[in-house]
């Protein structure tokens, strides 16, 4: 076991909740999003920032005769959206006295050294508490329904509009419900509780609306387990593949890299021959939604509802901003800048204790707001 001073030195603590943070759910390891993935990133913000809008084309370039000048196209439009980033700041207290008194978890009969095994574990816990900020930030931005509900002091998030505020990502009202994505009626015309739905007409639909928005293309189904039974029993998934062969190219447990294998257990991927190249993650985990002692299990998507993307969870449509602020660890200490995520220890007199602290100033960000639909299937 490692020496209580070592553990509690800046530079490790902050390793260790950042390992386990990046190393904590596979959602957030599939968009590249945690401490060190590949898709967040700094931009020397502080409290606020701004983002890009930035959409593909399907224009020609100007041709021009030999001899001539070049032609002159218009820049490509480009939005620019300020923001203020979200502040996560939360902290454990661990009175010197418990600690004193504490048998190791792995082994009551022992004696748990100056609690050096329990601040270990509760160090571990702050980096799975940041690691969900950050995903229940995706999962609002997946749907366009992240807030912040204000009670005192704290903020929580919520996905409702109750007494909140909303961070929003300006998904179109049509990539939203039955998804009139292009304005010409709904894709999802018909319920896939029914067997007889044209479902794979329906992903040719909206391959063909990602296309038309934005450039982009259907890459991801998300859903639950509800949806996904319809999906296998209906009529059109079966018929394409005949009677002796399996509707599905894969169905297995998601295994794209070790970190999210570990994490993604209650998680399954599935391609079906039906819509090839079209990747399904069916799963009906979430995360415990409110304020302590009164959260509310909330799930990443909801019963009869499918979340779209009209791109690749790792390409960098979708990245977690990193704000910063000035922070003195302890009294009278020394003001260092935090960037991102950071964690540190203060050790404290009277009564004795030991408390634990992490911050993170972060937003999850969508440059494309039309390359995420979020769908009524079931209704």
């Amino acid at each position: 076991m490692a020496a209580l001073q070592t553990l509690l030195s800046p530079q490790v603590l902050t390793k260790v909740i950042s390992q386990k943070a990046a190393a904590s759910d596979w959602l957030i390891n599939l968009f590249g999003l945690g401490p060190g993935g590949k898709n967040e990133i700094y931009e020397g913000h502080g409290r606020y920032g701004a983002f890009n809008i930035y959409n593909n084309v399907r224009t020609v370039g100007k041709g021009r005769a030999p001899g001539t000048a070049a032609a002159r196209s218009r820049p490509n439009p480009m939005g620019v959206t300020p923001f203020t980033y979200p502040r996560m700041h939360d902290s454990v207290g661990l009175p010197a006295e418990v600690l004193h008194n504490l048998g190791l978890i792995s082994d009551p009969a022992q004696r748990d050294s100056m609690g050096a095994d329990m601040i270990r574990r509760q160090t571990e816990t702050l980096g799975q508490k940041a690691a969900n900020w950050r995903k229940a930030q995706l999962i609002g931005c997946l749907r366009d329904s992240l807030y912040l509900r204000q009670e005192g002091e704290a903020q929580y998030i919520t996905f409702t509009s109750t007494n909140a505020m909303q961070i929003p990502f300006r998904m179109p009202a049509g990539n939203k419900t039955q998804l009139n994505m292009l304005g010409g009626g709904n894709i999802i015309n018909a319920t896939w509780a029914t067997s007889a739905t044209d479902i794979p007409g329906h992903l040719l639909q909206l391959n063909a609306a990602f296309q038309r928005l934005n450039g982009g293309h259907l890459a991801v189904v998300m859903t639950g387990w509800e949806v996904w039974n319809y999906i296998k029993k209906n009529d059109f998934v079966q018929e394409e593949h005949g009677i002796a062969n399996s509707p599905f190219l894969r169905f297995e447990r998601v295994a794209v890299e070790d970190t999210i294998t570990k994490t993604g257990k209650n998680v399954m991927m599935a391609e079906l021959a039906s819509a090839p190249g079209v990747i399904f993650y069916i799963t009906d985990e979430g995360l415990d939604i409110g304020p302590e002692g009164s959260e509310v299990y909330t799930k990443i998507v909801e019963d009869g509802k499918a979340i779209f993307l009209g791109f690749s969870p790792g390409d960098d449509v979708i990245q977690a901003y990193q704000g910063s602020e000035p922070i003195a660890e302890y009294d009278a200490g020394p003001k260092t800048v935090k960037i991102g995520m950071a964690s540190w220890s203060v050790e404290r007199a009277n009564p004795t204790s030991t408390d634990l602290f992490i911050l993170d100033n972060s937003l999850i960000v969508n440059h494309v707001p039309d390359s995420v639909a979020y769908g009524t299937v079931v209704f």
